[in-house]
């Protein structure tokens, strides 16, 4: 089977960060009582199980967002050391120059 080069095993796949034990209130409700009236099952809280789900995700794709800002800073202020130190290179190079004229 080949792999997806693009697929990167580090990342949870949704299976893997969904898998939770149900909470009672995703559990199979039971038979309603017998009787004339009964009342209605209340569903699942969708909102809450979006945000399990989400805060979930986030955890575990943090470290991996934290070292990608982390080494793009690197890279940025490797980048302004080198611009700052070639334009002082230039302007000290222009000056000479100028006080050698």
């Amino acid at each position: 089977m080949n792999q997806n080069p693009a697929f990167d095993s580090s990342i949870p796949v949704l299976t893997e960060v969904v898998l939770e034990p149900a909470p009672a209130e995703l559990a199979p409700a039971e038979p309603p009582a017998a009787g004339p009236v009964a009342e209605p099952v209340a569903g699942p809280d969708w909102d809450a199980l979006e945000l399990r789900i989400i805060e979930r995700i986030l955890a575990q794709l943090q470290p991996q967002l934290d070292a990608v800002v982390r080494n793009a800073l690197a890279s940025a202020g490797d980048q302004i050391h080198i611009a700052l130190r070639q334009t002082v290179v230039q302007m000290v190079a222009q000056q000479i120059a100028a006080v050698q004229k």
